[in-house]
């Protein structure tokens, strides 16, 4: 196995590991059973425990930046855009259990506040799709755009954090969805509901 072959191992596994016993319990050692891998082979790569949850994290972040780029390259229509990009952020956030996201943002700070800034930094992105969409009759003309993804972006920052869904009892991947359509009958036309609702429809959502 190639040395890009073990990295991408040691981050898909950390990723899965995680998001199924939390940080605090995680370790190398359990990591490296799962795996069927030696310590040493992970510490070549991560010296520290810290270390491998923050490239873990960056690996997450570097899938989602392909499904941005994928999206926004492969699909024409705007609206299915904005619909694609957030089911996959929903299907992300809601493989990892509110209390072990609680736990990331308690004992890693740093790294919680690394998550909330690539949040932000798909503003740009959002603001071409809402951009696209207006242009091309999907949206509502009477909308600023820019200042509508600066919003909109902010929002999810700053309100989708662990211990608001605890507080609430609401569980992510619904929650992220039911904002999503408010969202969308908010900003779209007849038209680009009409482009979502059969986008909904073709796949079974």
């Amino acid at each position: 196995m190639s040395p890009n072959q073990q990295l991408n191992q040691i981050l898909e596994g950390g990723f899965d590991s995680v998001v199924n016993t939390g940080v605090r319990a995680f370790t190398v050692e359990s990591l490296a059973k799962r795996l069927a891998m030696s310590k040493k082979t992970i510490y070549k790569f991560f010296p520290t425990k810290e270390k491998l949850i923050r490239s873990i994290m960056q690996f997450v972040f570097t899938q989602i930046n392909s499904t941005f780029k994928k999206v926004m390259e492969g699909e024409p229509n705007p609206a299915i855009q904005f619909i694609k990009i957030m089911e996959t952020i929903a299907k992300f956030a809601g493989r990892a259990p509110l209390d072990k996201l609680a736990e990331l943002k308690l004992l890693y700070p740093d790294i919680w506040r690394e998550i909330e800034t690539f949040r932000l930094s798909h503003q740009d992105d959002f603001y071409t799709i809402l951009q696209d969409a207006q242009e091309q009759g999907l949206a509502r003309d009477d909308i600023n755009m820019r200042s509508a993804s600066i919003i909109y972006i902010n929002i999810i920052n700053s309100t989708f954090q662990p211990e608001f869904f605890l507080k609430n009892d609401l569980p992510i991947r619904e929650t992220i969805r039911g904002f999503v359509q408010v969202v969308a009958r908010g900003i779209f036309t007849e038209k680009g509901l009409q482009s979502i609702k059969g986008y909904y429809e073709q796949n079974s959502i």
